[in-house]
């Protein structure tokens, strides 16, 4: 039992300890009295924080552990609700845990230190739907097409696959690109009032106009899914610095349809298209990253037809969310906000349809000379134009090159079909009178004439011509020759001297020759000869 002195010893000392300190402080005094630290606290009558209440649901923390390990299956985390969602079908979370609110999950995730801070961006809005979309193309981040070989077609039969390693040496967004140097491109619409998103998947070789103004053209025209109810012509179109903002006729069809040019975002602005690049951001996250769970194995693939079919019902429930723009202070689903504020538009500014024959309208344009014969280039290729020749004049024609041209004379503004030429048959002249040589070679095919042969054999002469001096061929080398026998009997006597330079008699010479022609010049033998001569030299 401790003394009064010691206990006010105790208080004292834990008192005076500055911040940080007290825990150390605490085990000394426990150590020299011999008793525990819990003791030392009590006697101090130290106060600590407020103890919390205990966890009315404790298995919380064990099913968003398992959540969170399933969201890092993909190379980038799926959102935590998708991960439940995946969780309870595959059986390693209880039925129960779909029933834990979202928030609630998020919250525990934070607790665990399992999720960083999200970052904040500026919001931008508008007055009423469709006063302003956004329009925008991008890579996807994991889908790319598998190589057929030919790289023919890119329709809603071509197939895809999942890319998780990046390969930094070549290809686009650290993917492969396969030898026909297709791409999976991803386009969509965001519309700036209530954030309603509608997008669609291609496969190109990149971003282009003509895409966009497919794309454009698909998106505000009225679906037969009654569940996306996106359409219409929007008042202005924002779009960024690619390629429908270098194309004259996609500025000239967005002018024609909103009366006003588009809007360019301005570089690294991010302000300003990021209405759009965030639902990129998005449908990478929870929809390309979901493919994972569907597509394990290497070797799984899908059509883009099927893709875009799962897509439709990825931004179906994306567009139940709650919209941006409240309707009457509540919170609505995008759908419901997106109808119920088009039809509190102004009356003198009614929502258009997307007319049907808008991509029909798109023509490019530029000034070309129809020459002396009536023939105009166009697009690398011959049209024929009878009426008019040799004048200035405006050409347009289809945006996918398809088709007749309409050319125009800049003076008078009248126009002229020109179709593709064709060359007429042979012998038929074409807007020209006959010549003398014309005239005069019709009469001949009038008439019969016999036929002649120019080279037909002739009978051999009677004198033998004389043949000319000439000196005998000189012997030739031959590379093809083997090169295991002399070409000679000088040619093997000159490797014997090679091989043996001591002097030899004229008897020795010439049993050598016989030696050698006898062995058929073998060059073997010739060798052997000489090493025979060295050794019985040396022996003597």
């Amino acid at each position: 039992m401790l003394s009064d002195a010691a206990k006010q010893l105790i208080r004292d000392t834990l008192a005076e300890v500055p911040r940080g300190a007290r825990a150390a402080a605490a085990a000394r005094l426990a150590k020299t009295y011999d008793r525990s630290v819990a003791t030392i606290y009590r006697i101090a009558d130290v106060r600590g924080a407020a103890r919390r209440r205990p966890k009315t649901r404790p298995e919380y923390r064990g099913w968003v552990r398992t959540a969170v390990a399933i969201a890092h299956e993909a190379p980038k985390p799926l959102p935590l609700d998708i991960a439940i969602e995946a969780g309870v079908k595959s059986g390693e979370l209880p039925p129960e845990a779909g029933d834990m609110p979202r928030k609630t999950a998020e919250r525990v995730r934070r607790e665990l230190g399992l999720v960083g801070r999200p970052k904040r961006t500026r919001r931008l809005s508008a007055d009423w739907p469709m006063q302003v979309v956004l329009i925008d193309g991008s890579t996807s981040e994991h889908l790319v097409v598998v190589d057929d070989g030919d790289g023919s077609g890119a329709g809603d039969e071509t197939r895809l696959r999942l890319h998780r390693k990046p390969i930094p040496a070549s290809g686009y967004k650290n993917k492969p690109l396969p030898a026909s140097r297709l791409r999976v491109q991803v386009y969509g619409l965001w519309d700036r009032c209530t954030g309603v998103v509608r997008s669609r998947y291609c496969v190109a070789r990149g971003e282009t106009a003509q895409d966009v103004l497919d794309f454009l053209a698909w998106a505000l025209t009225r679906s037969p899914d009654p569940r996306v109810v996106l359409h219409g012509v929007p008042d202005e179109v924002w779009i960024d610095q690619g390629p429908a903002a270098r194309s004259a006729p996609a500025r000239d069809l967005v002018r024609r349809l909103t009366g006003a040019d588009p809007v360019l975002g301005e570089p690294y602005a991010k302000e300003r298209m990021g209405g759009v690049e965030r639902p990129h951001r998005t449908r990478w996250a929870r929809f390309e990253r979901a493919l994972f769970l569907q597509l394990r194995r290497r070797g799984d693939t899908m059509t883009l037809g099927e893709l875009n079919a799962r897509l439709l019902e990825y931004e179906v429930r994306e567009n139940s969310r709650a919209s941006r723009t409240p309707v009457d202070g509540r919170p609505t689903p995008r759908t419901q906000a997106w109808v119920a504020l088009t039809n509190r538009r102004p009356a003198d500014n009614r929502l258009r349809e997307m007319p049907a024959d808008a991509l029909a309208t798109v023509a490019r344009e530029a000034t070309r000379t129809i020459d002396q014969s009536g023939i105009v280039r166009w697009d690398g290729r011959l049209y024929e134009c009878e009426d008019w020749h040799s004048r200035k004049v405006v050409v347009r024609g289809a945006l996918d090159g398809s088709g007749d041209i309409v050319v125009a004379d800049p003076d008078t503004g009248e126009t002229r079909t020109a179709a593709l030429f064709r060359p007429r048959p042979h012998g038929e002249i074409r807007a020209a009178k006959a010549t003398a040589l014309d005239k005069l070679l019709a009469e001949r095919r009038e008439r019969e004439h016999p036929a002649v042969d120019v080279y037909a054999p002739q009978p051999a002469a009677p004198v033998v011509p004389m043949p000319a001096r000439t000196e005998p061929a000189a012997p030739l080398e031959n590379p093809l020759a083997a090169a295991d026998r002399c070409r000679d009997i000088e040619e093997a006597m000159r490797l014997f001297a090679s091989r043996c330079p001591h002097p030899l008699s004229a008897g020795q010479r010439g049993r050598l020759r016989a030696h050698f022609e006898e062995a058929g010049l073998d060059r073997r033998k010739v060798i052997e000869a000489a090493n025979a001569v060295l050794r019985a030299r040396k022996s003597a």
